[in-house]
């Protein structure tokens, strides 16, 4: 199965199967997870939690989103605080949820809907760590409602269209012909676009430039001093590596500031620069 069979197979699962996954599927996600590609150098953690350890807390962590999540098991990301974390955590816990989604175990990214000094507090971690987003993971429900439901809420299907995501050297502008026929490229637009964010807003636009993407957030959104609008960058970025080093087509991210053309208010997260490809 490749990188973009993968993808389009996760979804966002919110009811399990009672029965716990095995212990080393769960323990080789979370390796996963701790020896994922990183963007930074930020030291992180991936804790696997079992209902038997900390049902009752994670229950009253999450919060009243929680009470639609029944799952044996949880996955959570701690973090040190330091310049592009939040872009970096998306980046490697989406790694993670392809992992386990390749091994047929169902996930759901879980940002806002717990308190995090209490889940801090039992994962006996000192204020210096941050916990940025859980996932529940186990075997998904077949043909739940609450599931069909509760993706149908979040917008799942209502993705916007590649032209009003990626752009040519200026936002707005659409992607000439010679771009947009380039069959490998495409691929791995689609695979970016179909990356999971909060409430589906998708706060992420891309520039293709001759040798370079760009990658910068138009929305505003931040919770306990958090803006979760860089995780979800971080979560396409990693969609678009991997569907690209997939097909061949090498690069690295760089972090950092540039001039976005076209739009004012917008920020920037990053450039992929392209190694052996020019567009």
């Amino acid at each position: 199965m490749n990188i973009q069979d993968i993808i389009s197979r996760r979804i966002s699962v919110r009811t399990f199967e009672p029965e716990p996954a095995s212990s080393g599927d769960l323990e080789a996600v979370r390796i996963a997870g701790e020896q994922a590609e990183a963007l930074t150098e930020t030291k992180m953690q991936f804790h696997l939690l079992t209902d038997a350890q900390m049902g009752k807390e994670i229950k009253g962590i999450i919060g009243d989103y929680g009470k639609t999540i029944h799952a044996p098991h949880y996955i959570v990301l701690a973090s040190r605080e330091r310049e592009g974390y939040l872009t970096d955590a998306g980046f490697r816990f989406e790694q993670m949820v392809l992992d386990a989604t390749a091994r047929g175990l169902g996930t759901c990214w879980v940002g806002l809907m717990f308190k995090e000094s209490s889940l801090r507090t039992a994962l006996w971690l000192d204020g210096s760590w941050r916990i940025i987003v859980l996932s529940p993971i186990g075997r998904p429900r077949e043909k739940s409602l609450t599931n069909r439901m509760l993706r149908t809420l979040a917008g799942s299907k209502g993705r916007k269209p590649i032209d009003q995501l990626f752009f040519w050297q200026r936002h707005g502008e659409m992607l000439p012909a010679s771009v947009a026929s380039d069959q490998s490229l495409m691929q791995v637009l689609e695979s970016t676009r179909w990356a999971p964010s909060w409430m589906n807003r998708q706060p992420w636009r891309f520039m293709l430039l001759k040798q370079e993407i760009l990658v910068y957030k138009i929305k505003q959104q931040d919770r306990e001093g958090k803006d979760y609008h860089r995780l979800d960058c971080g979560i396409a970025m990693c969609h678009l590596h991997l569907t690209a080093k997939d097909l061949g087509i090498k690069g690295r991210w760089e972090l950092g500031s540039f001039e976005i053309p076209g739009v004012s208010g917008a920020e920037p997260i990053g450039k992929y620069v392209l190694e052996n490809k020019v567009l």
